[in-house]
């Protein structure tokens, strides 16, 4: 049907047929228009000509509606959302790209767009005639025909100082500070298995954390219930199942925890006993204001307190190698924005994409993140890193980078600096944290950094707030929060869209 409607366009300058969406239940069509208000009003004769089009084109069997978005041209506007789509979705040709690079020319209804692009990445764009893509994206927002085209800027020049400051940056340690760990043996498992070896000091956890081990001194343990629903062939009916309130001491301080296990473990729970030593592999929730944990497994334990005494890199001073960018957001005449929502804390959602899937072999190949603050994307971190290998076939496959659009990128002990000093005093936040977190530490380890943030996993969230999804695949998720994602399985795409699934669960 869109098909035929998209002839509205032709009615009115300044007028252009977005989409139809009917609704069986009521038998209603909502016709949805942008429209230029320099150009074209919406007032009721104009009103009148499209309901009798329409009447024309569908007959009369059918309620609707007419909602019009306005759409104008602005060179400011266009300017701010060309600079945005180059960041967020064409990072291959963002390379010292700024928004003084962004040139407008509008003539009645055509718009004009020049980007100066470095040597570099002029070359790649022309090879793959990105004119057309970015034009194609560009008209999806706006009613004007675009044209883009590209100049080449001056030879870039290299500023050495700046690697230079990085590299003493990398040589400097800052003095040894202690953390508190404990030491775990003699380790004989209650409910579920983990690789208990090392738990956390949970008394100088603040906030929310995922994936951590912490261990104590059992001081109350409750055996409860609860009730939920369980389909098996078309049959729904109600079951019990048993879960289990406990609290544990360390350093005179207490943390209350909770375990749901599975059904054939749930007898398991009574075997949790007060005075017992436990270590328990879980989570760090905030609830009704307070930190609870809550474990997917416990086991009896032997703990010994140890301080270690680290020695880390600092944190920059300023980026030097990978320049964060500010977030400018403009979908589709703000149609599908964002409800307005504030929440406190400072979060990093992150994404990385990876040469392969095992960080002790693989390597970072692109690194993308979205700072949230008071519940909003206000900065956005991006940038390819140079693998000291080929990227397989397969990755390139996956995610459309090759070799060569890695070739002039920084490699990993440039960025790796700039993005500790982004994610500083912040939670990171990933969509399957555990697999992207595991690359960083591992590359952090070697370098020297310290990332010891506090985690959260948007698939916890997604499962929780949204039950009964076939997977919770980002894709899946955005789908069902009517989140748009763009060119997935690239690190900035994939990092934006997180961000807006963690907002909308938060």
């Amino acid at each position: 049907m869109n098909d035929r409607l998209e002839i509205l366009d032709k009615l009115y300058d300044g007028l252009k047929f977005k989409d139809a969406t009917y609704t069986e239940k009521n038998n209603t069509c909502v016709m949805n228009f942008l429209y230029n208000p320099d150009i074209f009003k919406p007032n009721d004769e104009n009103k009148k000509v499209l309901y009798n089009k329409f009447e024309e084109i569908i007959g009369n069997y059918v309620k609707f509606s007419l909602n019009f978005i306005t759409c104008p041209l602005d060179k400011r506007t266009i300017a701010n959302y060309t600079y945005s789509t180059i960041m967020n979705i064409f990072p291959a040709i963002s390379k010292n790209f700024t928004y003084d690079d962004v040139s407008v020319d509008i003539d009645n209804m055509k718009v004009n767009i020049t980007l100066r692009l470095s040597p570099s990445a002029y070359e790649y764009a022309k090879s793959l005639n990105r004119e057309m893509l970015i034009a194609e994206k560009l008209k999806e927002s706006f009613l004007a025909d675009f044209s883009v085209t590209f100049s080449k800027k001056d030879d870039e020049v290299v500023i050495e100082n700046q690697i230079e400051k990085n590299m003493e940056l990398m040589a400097s340690i800052k003095e040894a500070e202690e953390k508190t760990v404990y030491e775990l043996s003699e380790i004989a498992n209650i409910i579920g298995k983990n690789d208990y070896s090392l738990a956390t000091d949970f008394t100088k956890v603040k906030s929310p954390i995922e994936n951590v081990v912490i261990c104590g001194e059992v001081t109350s343990v409750q055996r409860k219930t609860y009730k939920r629903n369980y389909t098996k062939n078309s049959e729904t009916k109600e079951i019990e199942r048993t879960f289990y309130n406990f609290s544990i001491r360390n350093e005179n301080k207490i943390m209350y925890c909770s375990i749901f296990p599975k059904q054939a473990d749930e007898a398991k729970g009574d075997l949790i006993e007060v005075g017992m030593n436990v270590c328990c592999f879980g989570s760090f929730r905030e609830f009704n204001g307070k930190l609870n944990f809550t474990a997917n497994s416990i086991a009896r334990c032997v703990f010994k307190k140890e301080e270690i005494k680290s020695q880390f890199k600092h944190v920059n001073e300023e980026y030097h190698t990978v320049f964060p960018k500010e977030y400018i957001d403009y979908e589709q005449a703000d149609l599908f924005s964002l409800e307005e929502k504030s929440f406190a804390g400072n979060y990093v959602v992150f994404d990385l994409e990876t040469t392969g899937l095992e960080p002790q072999k693989d390597e970072i190949i692109e690194i993308g993140a979205c700072k949230i603050l008071n519940g909003k994307i206000v900065e956005t971190f991006s940038t390819f890193v140079k693998p000291s290998r080929h990227i397989p076939k397969e990755i390139t496959e996956l995610t459309g980078i090759d070799d060569s659009m890695v070739e002039d990128a920084p490699t990993i002990n440039y960025v790796l600096p700039d993005f500790y000093k982004f994610c500083y005093n912040c939670t990171m936040v990933g969509h399957n944290v555990s697999f992207d977190i595991s690359f960083i530490y591992n590359i952090a380890k070697k370098l020297s950094y310290n990332f010891d943030n506090p985690l959260m996993d948007t698939i916890e969230m997604a499962r929780k707030k949204l039950p009964g999804l076939k997977n919770y695949k980002l894709s899946t998720v955005v789908d069902k929060l009517n989140i748009v994602l763009d060119n997935a399985h690239r690190a900035i795409n994939d990092a934006t869209a997180t961000a807006k699934v963690f907002i909308k669960l938060y």
